[in-house]
């Protein structure tokens, strides 16, 4: 009878061990249609935008494992391109093999913090099931949050708003954030469930953790109170660290809704209020997430919008390359929106375009560029430049790639005009072998900072660009040449 139950104990053990799911509570990509990438957990098909190219989707589980093989299957035929995995977003990158299910093997498992796939060209993305194999050779099962209903409001929010919107707070992605206008002490978030919830304890990612200098720039929770349903009322202390980090609720909160009053807030360096990249709560057994398919929506709407109406169509997820432009840029192409009357679209004048040349043409050899503008309102911008030397025979090759997002500033007929921010690094070498970084990380967070930067060349910026398309190509003009980037106006066509 003994020996019975000691089995019957084994098996129960074994069971569990064979059912356990590891945790992973953010999961996102550069474009979304059908739904959050969670759904891949769930046997949901999932798609991004249709024709959308050049997809990114990142996947951070909430623990470190071990990798050694991963299986991509395709519902919508075989994939035509293959497709890059980034372990820990740089340390370690590998192209899997195509066909309807695209598969890579890793000769060493590797420690794995993060997984990033690039899709490159491949259009009509469609993914069935993504499985991960652990150092033995079994597959990982995963718990992915719960998706709730829920409302949040806050009560002031930065600009522009899209980019600091509250619900980016849910969207699982460092470069976007909410962030407070002006003010600390005294801002508040109102959380506001469908249904009743239990919560034991709130997981944040405290800053701007788009980079360790974004994180200091800005302030960061410190202290907040937490008042809710039921005279609920319990206070918090957050670190001010980067990367998540779990509060244990003093008590357990139930009802629907929840207030978060900041009470201090870590300094920045150089902004007033604060920033908080990413919150998830828990009710003890599973993650709540609430769900930001509309926000994700709204965005991508707005700016394929915009776009349209300053007849820039077919860039946004897409990519293009090209190099310095002289002379006068073509007149944009025909738009379906028509000027208003009296309206003439302006155009570069003969003085612009001189001193654009000035700017850039003196002992410049060579200039290659690529510009990622995506739905979701972020970019990736890389460029290698090649000069002569003034003082001597020898050449200064500079290479720049730049992480952020865009906001739209005007959109008129004859093109746009866009604020880009975020950050971007310099690299400089007096004999400089050209290559590809693969610094398109946009949603890998802090895991670019684990990269080497010897020349401290990572730097936050923000510059004002317009973009003018004609034919098959777009112009985009620099309106502070040099300042950031090395580049006066620049003509570049699909990749």
């Amino acid at each position: 009878m003994f020996k019975k139950y000691l089995l019957l104990v084994l098996c129960a053990s074994l069971l569990f061990e064979c059912g356990k799911k590891l945790p992973v509570s953010m999961i996102t990509a550069t474009s979304m249609e059908s739904g959050l990438p969670f759904d891949i957990l769930d046997g949901k098909n999932w798609r991004p935008e249709k024709g959308a190219k050049f997809v990114k989707l990142h996947f951070y589980p909430d623990e470190t494992f071990q990798l050694s093989k991963i299986e991509v299957e395709s519902c919508n035929g075989e994939f035509s391109e293959p497709i890059t995995a980034y372990i820990n977003f740089d340390e370690y990158s590998q192209d899997l093999e195509k066909g309807s299910t695209a598969v890579v093997k890793f000769d060493t498992p590797r420690n794995t913090r993060s997984v990033t796939f690039n899709f490159h060209k491949n259009p009509d993305v469609c993914i069935q099931k993504i499985s991960f194999y652990d150092e033995k050779g079994s597959k990982l099962k995963w718990k992915g949050p719960k998706v709730v209903d829920a409302s949040v409001t806050a009560s002031e929010t930065a600009k522009p708003n899209l980019s600091y919107d509250v619900m980016n707070l849910f969207d699982s992605r460092y470069e976007y954030a909410w962030a407070s206008d002006k003010k600390g002490k005294g801002v508040a978030l109102d959380f506001s469930f469908k249904e009743k919830q239990k919560i034991t304890s709130i997981k944040i990612w405290n800053g701007y953790q788009r980079s360790d200098r974004h994180c200091q720039t800005n302030g960061r929770l410190k202290t907040a109170t937490l008042t809710g349903d039921g005279g609920y009322s319990e206070k918090i202390e957050v670190q001010d660290v980067l990367g998540p980090q779990t509060i244990a609720l003093p008590k357990p909160f139930e009802g629907k809704n929840l207030k978060l009053t900041v009470d201090s807030i870590y300094e920045g360096k150089d902004y007033k209020g604060l920033v908080i990249s990413e919150i998830r709560f828990s009710d003890g057994e599973e993650w709540l997430l609430p769900n930001p398919m509309e926000q994700v929506h709204k965005i991508a709407k707005h700016n394929f919008f915009q776009f349209t109406a300053a007849g820039v169509t077919n860039v946004l997820n897409w990519s293009f390359v090209g190099s310095e432009f002289y002379g006068s840029i073509p007149t944009a192409a025909p738009s379906t929106e028509q000027p208003q009357a009296g309206e003439t679209p302006p155009s570069p004048s003969s003085e612009e375009a001189a001193a654009n040349q000035e700017t850039a043409q003196p002992e410049l050899l060579s200039s290659n560029w690529t510009l990622r503008l995506r739905s979701d309102g972020s970019l990736f911008f890389e460029g290698n430049t090649s000069s002569a030397e003034t003082d001597g025979p020898g050449k200064i090759n500079k290479t720049f790639f730049a992480l952020g997002n865009y906001e739209i500033k005007e959109a008129k007929p004859d093109g746009l005009k866009l604020r880009i921010f975020g950050l971007v690094r310099k690299m400089s070498a007096r004999e400089y072998n050209e290559e590809y970084y693969g610094g398109d990380c946009n949603g890998c967070g802090r895991d670019c900072n684990r990269s080497d930067d010897p020349e401290n060349g990572e730097k936050i910026f923000q510059e004002t660009i317009r973009i003018r398309k004609s034919g098959d190509k777009i112009y985009v003009q620099n309106e502070n040449p040099g300042k950031t980037f090395e580049f006066s106006t620049l003509e570049l066509i699909q990749e």
